[in-house]
């Protein structure tokens, strides 16, 4: 994308402009950026989603304080800094955190427009969702039940101007979120890449593809004939590769059903606080008959929790979803629990009643949830167990001697009792995000936290990352560049971790027949043999055994003439797996002539 124009507008994976990436460009296109102006590096790459976490824990301080409090801000702030899964993905170069930064923008011009009725306001709010559109597609989608529902229920009447609004604003987010989905399929096959991950070589069917009901129906992480999946950065990841003690069972993100968040897999990741949130929830529609909050109060609850409650059913059932997704989870978690902590604190410092224990229990509750979450992780618990329960019974016996007084006054004291009451239900959330930092993100395409990653596990991933193919890049390097003459590709291999090497150190085409994973139907025999008889193409690799590209591997393998594995290979490296899974396969390189 560096390379040229052609490449940057239709993020190309290869210098010469053969397959996209399998994502929108906008999110790769500020990488792109960073890339050129700090030089084409890790955390050049990095550096973007780095600055889009640190935005995201600030916008949701901004909002929250600004309808609840400086309390309720800062708990929120906090909350979202210190969600593992956030960490993680921060620190990735996967773009979903763009996205939340984008969509924390649109929140931020959201609320005011419901409170005004505001076209331009929501205009511009439902415009930034449309580019969030071209950062993840339809995944930017997934909080517009909460701008619907909160608009057309705010300030109650007016319902014919309301839905007059939504519907201008439904126009204004198709025209932001389509421009660049309608050039890229406008514009002929010949002449751009082809889209990587989609069937039809459309940018609209692999957005609503692969990118949208492959991820709900389970062809997200691995479609049909496809032993793995490349990350945004053409890093090969292998599926459901567990390190630590991870459970076998259900893969990456576990087997659906209503507690699936809370599982060894994904309730480290987002879950720590998410109990404290749908208790803040039930306890504000419960008082809606009391009157016990404002109008205001009610409303931005009301928002947050139509923006968490779709995506925890979502994320309960999906299929093809992976653990980073779940930080679209985070902004509505952090809001509910900074709202709600705020909420509860000040019933329980001046409320009347059974009021007055809510927050005590909801702590209770909370910290039960962490321990069940712990009890899983065999090398944690032994320490981590006792310093989360020590701490959720002294700020629960704190908080339960101050509330049974009659009168809980507002003194350093209490105000010391809150903070002791946040950093119980913090401790987890701390330790556990800590781990990114100390640990790396885990797999470059998946970025996950918690104790799964170790120094050992860390090693296991750059192994596979890097180890792979099986193949010295190095010595086959340069075979291919001593022996090129003036083919448009040095070689053509089955898929993008095999090909990402060679282009990162020669800087040269390299074609990917068989896409991303290996499994992509891009080229057909006759095709191929066009691009060899007009020499494009000299040197083919293929894999052996299970290939899933049959077809061009027996037309290679008998229109070819093998190059013994001495003149490119290592001899310890020629039985290393060469695709995405346990079976033993060589690859073999092929000269075609024309």
């Amino acid at each position: 994308m560096m390379m040229n124009w052609h490449n940057f507008f239709f993020v190309s994976f290869d210098p010469s402009g053969f397959i996209t990436i399998d994502k929108p460009p906008l999110g790769f296109w500020l990488q792109t950026l960073s890339a050129k102006i700090f030089g084409f590096q890790g955390w050049s790459i990095i550096l973007p989603q780095a600055l889009g976490g640190v935005t995201s824990v600030y916008l949701i301080y901004v909002i929250v304080k600004r309808y609840h409090g400086e309390w309720a801000g800062l708990i929120s702030a906090l909350v979202l800094a210190l969600t593992p899964i956030f960490v993680a993905a921060s620190r990735n170069n996967t773009i979903d955190v763009l996205l939340v930064t984008t969509l924390m923008f649109s929140v931020l011009v959201f609320l005011p427009a419901t409170e005004e009725l505001s076209l331009k306001r929501l205009l511009l709010a439902f415009f930034l969702i449309g580019v969030g559109f071209n950062i993840k597609s339809l995944e930017a989608f997934m909080i517009l039940p909460a701008f619907y529902i909160t608009y057309f229920l705010t300030q109650h009447g007016q319902y014919k101007r309301k839905a007059v609004h939504l519907l201008a604003a439904t126009m204004v987010l198709i025209v932001s979120s389509l421009p660049w989905f309608i050039a890229v399929d406008n514009v002929s096959p010949d002449e751009r890449p082809y889209v990587g991950s989609s069937e039809t070589n459309s940018e609209f069917q692999l957005a609503t593809g692969y990118n949208g009901l492959g991820h709900f129906l389970g062809q997200g992480n691995r479609r049909p004939g496809r032993t793995g999946r490349v990350s945004n950065s053409g890093r090969y990841a292998a599926p459901n590769i567990q390190t630590g003690n991870m459970r076998q069972t259900g893969g990456e993100t576990g087997l659906s059903g209503p507690f699936r968040l809370f599982n060894h897999q994904m309730g480290g990741q987002i879950s720590w606080l998410l109990s404290f949130a749908l208790i803040g929830l039930v306890v504000a529609i419960y008082q809606l008959r009391r009157n016990a909050l404002p109008e205001k109060t009610r409303m931005k609850m009301l928002f947050w929790g139509c923006w968490l409650i779709p995506q925890v059913i979502f994320f309960s059932i999906a299929q093809g979803a992976h653990r980073y997704y779940l930080v679209m989870m985070a902004p509505a978690i952090a809001a509910l629990v900074g709202i709600s902590y705020s909420i509860l604190a000040d019933w329980w410092s001046t409320g009347v009643g059974k009021s007055r224990y809510l927050l005590p229990v909801a702590i209770v509750l909370t910290i039960g949830v962490q321990v069940f979450i712990i009890a899983g992780y065999n090398e944690w618990r032994s320490w981590m167990l006792p310093t989360v329960i020590g701490g959720g019974v002294l700020a629960t016996l704190l908080l339960g001697w101050k509330a049974t007084m009659r009168k809980v006054q507002r003194n350093r004291a209490n105000t010391f009792a809150m903070i002791v009451g946040i950093i119980s239900i913090m401790i987890a959330p701390f330790a556990w995000s800590l781990t990114p930092v100390l640990y790396g993100s885990g797999n470059a395409a998946f970025p996950f936290a918690g104790p799964d990653l170790n120094p050992q596990s860390r090693q296991s991933n750059v192994q596979w990352g890097m180890n792979f193919t099986g193949v010295n890049t190095g010595k086959l390097e340069n075979f291919l560049l001593l022996h090129r003459n003036g083919e448009k590709y040095i070689i053509a291999v089955p898929n993008a971790h095999t090909a990402s090497p060679i282009i990162l150190n020669t800087g040269q085409p390299v074609m990917t027949y068989g896409g991303f994973g290996g499994s992509e139907k891009i080229l057909n025999e006759a095709e191929l043999e066009e691009l060899i008889a007009s020499g494009q193409l000299r040197y083919i690799m293929i894999g052996a055994g299970n290939s899933q590209q049959p077809e061009i591997d027996a037309w290679v393998s008998s229109h070819g003439i093998l190059i013994p594995d001495s003149e490119w290979q290592t001899s310890e490296q020629e039985n290393i797996t060469g695709l995405g899974d346990s079976r033993q396969r060589r690859m073999k390189l092929y000269e075609c002539h024309s």
